[in-house]
C-alpha cells in the first residue's frame, strides 16, 4: 500500500462527502432550470436515444494485487428524434485503488466518431484522467466522477482540455427490492480555447432521473433506463437541449 495514494483517496473522499449536499441539490436545481417549457423559447430542442454499457473490475490474473482495475465503457447515439445515428464511443482504462478510502485514480484512452446532421463524420481521440468513489449511505449510494480530458479532433490541430464533474444518487424502493430511484448530474467546463470550436468555460450540462433494476442485491448487472437532459451551450446560434430516452447497462465482475 502506497502511503501517498491512501492520503490523496482519504482527502478526496473528504472534500466530496463535505460537498454531498450542495451537489445533490445542484441536481435538482438543474433538472428544473433545463425542463423543456423553461428551454423551449430559448434553444433547439431535440429529441433522441443512447444506449450505453459501462463495465469494471478487478485485475487480478496472479492474485497478488486487488488494487488495480480495468474500465470499460461504450455507447451509441442517436439523434434527430431518434431517426440518425450522432455518435459512437469507445473507451477502456485502467485505475488504481487508493487505499480503503473507496476513490480510484484511472487514466485512459477514448476514440469518439461524430456524424453531424449538417456536416461530415469526424474522429475525436482523448486521453482522460478521473477519480471516482462512493459511499454507502444505507440504504443511498452516493457516487462522483472528477474527470480530465485531453481532446484531439481531426478538424483542428489544437489539444482542448475539458474538466467533468458528475454527482450521483441511488436509493432502492422499500416496496420494490429490485427497483431503486437514480439521479446524477455531470457538468463540463472547456479550460482553454481551441481552433476547431471549443470556448473556455460552461460547455455543457446533462441530467438525468430514472429507475435502475437488479436481479438481485449481489448481482454484477444492473440496468437504469430514464429521461436524460443534456443541455449545449453553443458559440454560434442558439443553445441546443436534446430529450433523450438513455438505457444503461452496466457491469461489474
Amino acid at each position: 500500500m502506497i502511503p501517498e495514494f491512501v492520503s490523496a483517496g482519504k482527502a478526496y473522499e473528504t472534500i466530496m462527502f463535505r460537498l454531498t449536499p450542495i451537489l445533490f441539490c445542484v441536481c435538482v436545481s438543474q433538472l428544473l432550470t433545463f425542463s423543456p417549457s423553461v428551454l423551449q423559447a430559448q434553444t433547439v430542442n431535440d429529441t433522441g436515444q443512447w444506449l450505453a454499457l459501462f463495465a469494471n473490475g478487478d485485475i487480478d490474473s496472479a492474485k497478488t494485487c486487488h488494487q488495480l482495475k480495468w474500465w470499460f465503457d461504450g455507447h451509441s447515439r442517436f439523434f434527430d428524434d431518434a431517426g440518425g445515428f450522432g455518435q459512437s464511443i469507445v473507451r477502456p482504462g485502467i485505475g488504481y485503488a487508493l487505499g480503503d478510502s473507496g476513490a480510484v485514480a484511472w487514466a485512459g484512452y477514448g476514440w469518439i466518431r461524430t456524424s453531424p446532421a449538417s456536416n461530415v463524420d469526424f474522429d475525436e481521440h482523448r486521453v482522460w484522467q478521473q477519480i471516482t468513489w462512493s459511499e454507502n449511505l444505507d440504504p443511498a449510494t452516493l457516487g462522483f466522477r472528477s474527470r480530465l480530458e485531453q481532446r484531439f479532433l481531426e478538424t483542428g490541430s489544437d489539444t482542448g482540455w475539458r474538466f467533468r464533474q458528475l454527482v450521483s444518487m441511488r436509493r432502492p424502493i422499500e416496496c420494490a427490492p429490485r427497483l431503486s430511484l437514480v439521479a446524477w448530474d455531470e457538468v463540463f467546463i472547456h479550460l482553454n480555447d481551441t481552433n476547431w470550436g471549443a470556448n473556455g468555460g460552461f460547455d455543457q450540462n446533462r441530467v438525468f432521473l430514472g429507475f435502475g433494476l437488479k436481479r438481485d442485491p449481489h448481482s454484477p448487472h444492473r440496468i437504469e433506463v430514464g429521461y436524460l437532459n443534456q443541455y449545449v451551450n453553443r458559440s454560434t446560434g442558439a443553445d441546443l437541449s436534446n430529450h433523450i430516452l438513455s438505457i444503461n447497462f452496466y457491469w461489474s465482475p
